[in-house]
């Protein structure tokens, strides 16, 4: 963890918008988190330098940042009233769409994303946008699937858990999500060894026996949380299960799922690992990833230059 540690309470939601379906319901969503946590939005359209059409008949850059403005004007006429609370502001930049969402997110409080569900195929040139943001972005990352529905609310939040030892940026921002939402907090341990193991390992020592373990080592960096939060209930639950299969099939009981990025990886989009990238391709509610490093503190405290949180 670097020495200098900035948080991004106060920072605003910036919002990834290209005019389809998934981007209008993660505006819906960003301007409810805004809201949420009294913070303003920032809608960002980006546009590319250039687009391949006939050398005869190039495109200059200005018509598409005009369009960008127009769709930017669109998207608010279709995102209804808002609440004038939360300030709102349009965005228009140019290059590549993951470079440019990441960078203008830094300091952000989130950065939110349509969830790309379409095929390999049809990605190709443009490349997965929620799954490269998702990767590389300094601030917490919320992908939205295009069916979410935000009048939905089943009144729970899933964390899922990989390792005990790396938790504290997890259950930082984790607390903090489902305090603003006044949620319900599962947090979830998924484990099954390759199948080759997993029946004579998992036959040797009792389901019951690994579940117990894995609880024990959760309760101990959970305490300082629950008491942090005491408001937000705790449901710990360990499942025998692949993690990604687990964590999708919660999906649909889950107002939104919480995981960490990998602390590092190469390609960009190793940094998530496999089992966040499936999650992300699946799941039925908008999943939050939180990149290494990333601290919310503690109710009442606050972070020195030192990088330990102090009263």
């Amino acid at each position: 963890m670097a020495n200098t540690i900035q948080l991004e309470e106060g920072g605003p939601v910036v919002v990834g918008v290209d005019g389809s379906p998934a981007s209008l319901v993660a505006a819906r969503f960003g301007v409810a988190e805004a809201h949420r946590f009294g913070t303003m939005v920032r809608l960002v359209h980006v546009v590319p330098d250039y687009i391949a059409m006939a050398p005869m008949y190039p495109l200059p850059p200005d018509e598409l940042t005009d369009a960008g403005r127009v769709m930017l004007r669109e998207l608010l006429d279709e995102l209804g009233p808002i609440d004038p609370e939360v300030r709102v502001q349009r965005v228009v930049r140019r290059g590549s769409r993951v470079a440019a969402l990441t960078s203008d997110a830094r300091g952000a409080r989130l950065l939110v994303v349509g969830s790309d569900r379409r095929p390999v195929t049809a990605r190709l040139l443009t490349g997965n946008t929620s799954t490269g943001v998702a990767a590389s972005a300094a601030s917490p990352v919320v992908a939205v699937p295009e069916t979410w529905d935000p009048d939905r609310s089943t009144g729970v939040v899933v964390v899922g858990i990989k390792r005990p030892t790396r938790v504290t940026e997890l259950f930082g921002e984790a607390f903090a999500v489902a305090h603003a939402r006044g949620a319900r907090l599962v947090v979830m341990h998924a484990w099954k060894l390759p199948s080759e193991y997993d029946d004579i390992v998992a036959g040797r020592t009792s389901r019951e026996q690994w579940d117990a373990r894995a609880r024990t080592e959760l309760e101990g960096p959970l305490a300082e949380w629950r008491e942090a939060y005491p408001e937000v209930e705790v449901e710990v639950r360990t499942i025998h299960d692949q993690p990604a299969h687990a964590l999708v099939a919660v999906s649909a009981e889950a107002d939104e799922l919480v995981l960490l990025r990998r602390a590092h990886g190469i390609p960009a989009a190793a940094h998530l690992g496999s089992t966040a990238r499936a999650v992300l391709r699946e799941a039925q509610c908008p999943v939050r990833i939180v990149p290494p490093g990333h601290v919310v503190a503690l109710p009442g405290l606050s972070l020195e230059d030192s990088g330990t949180m102090r009263k």
